[in-house]
């Protein structure tokens, strides 16, 4: 989240459980359970577009910069460091005790371990605190999986449990606690981005179905300048270009200061419409990598 930002992450898991989004699960029924009908009706396409025009909508999408840049095949039980990595960024989880909840995942190298955070809270594990623990194997040991979990409801007790983690691909991944003779309990994960978490087809999801709601529907899921926006944050930030982009950031200055020298000190249009450039640019990326924040 940017600072500043008008909806907090409370706000957006509001929206998710508002009666504008139940409005789209009820409106919209027959689309979103597929059973057949591709037939959108005036009452579905305007629950739609009321979920759609919703202030927090586009903050449906949060901050992926934690996210690197990788085209490496994952390790479907995180069982290596580059896995651990390539899942860090904001993630969106289905809790049993609280249905979906926001947290922050980080790769911490020191520990080798990527820790979740929640960034919203339930009345077992608060938010702020952390929720679960994954660290690659270690010796003969397998994959080390820990979640965090509250005695009593309303006060915190902290315990570990163990648990297994399944990596689908970078955008999905579940945290499975094994409970014994009870069974098991799953904590499925969708990265937050709002083209991910519309498809994502966890019948327990929100969303479930409203990205097939809204292609039938003929409703944009995101306006073109915003999914422009995002195309080009996304080439910006999450591409091979990046690093090189990032290399030139750090010869800018001297190639300005040569430049400079050069002119005879002089005032240079053409240098300073690159000084300008490299201004936003810089200030773009340092915002994405929180360190405006």
């Amino acid at each position: 989240p940017v600072f500043g930002s008008p909806c907090l992450p409370l706000d957006v898991r509001s929206l998710l459980k508002s009666e504008l989004r139940e409005a789209v699960t009820q409106k919209c029924a027959s689309l979103v359970e597929a059973r057949g009908t591709r037939v959108c009706t005036s009452e579905c396409r305007d629950a739609l577009l009321g979920f759609r025009d919703a202030r927090c909508y586009n903050y449906l999408s949060q901050s992926q910069r934690l996210q690197p840049r990788t085209d490496m095949p994952l390790h479907p039980r995180a069982g290596n460091a580059l896995t651990l990595t390539a899942l860090q960024g904001i993630w969106y989880g289905l809790y049993p005790a609280s249905g979906i909840e926001l947290v922050e995942v980080k790769y911490h190298s020191s520990k080798s371990t990527l820790v979740a955070t929640k960034l919203t809270g339930n009345d077992f594990v608060g938010a702020g605190r952390v929720t679960w623990e994954i660290s690659p194997p270690s010796g003969s040991e397998g994959t080390s999986c820990k979640v965090v979990s509250s005695l009593w409801q309303h006060v915190y007790t902290p315990r570990w449990d163990a648990c297994s983690v399944e990596v689908e691909d970078v955008d999905h991944m579940a945290v499975t606690l094994h409970l014994g003779h009870e069974g098991k309990e799953v904590i499925s994960f969708v990265r937050a981005v709002l083209p991910a978490l519309l498809r994502w087809d966890d019948p327990l999801s929100p969303t479930h179905g409203f990205h097939r709601s809204m292609v039938i529907c003929g409703v944009d899921a995101e306006d073109e300048s915003t999914s422009v926006l995002e195309a080009f944050f996304e080439v910006l930030h999450h591409t091979q270009g990046t690093v090189l982009l990032d290399q030139l950031l750090m010869l800018v200055p001297f190639l300005l200061m040569g430049g400079w020298q050069v002119g005879g000190g002089g005032a240079n249009s053409a240098l300073l419409l690159l000084a300008a450039f490299f201004v936003v640019l810089l200030i773009v990326r340092l915002n994405y990598l929180g360190h405006l924040s």
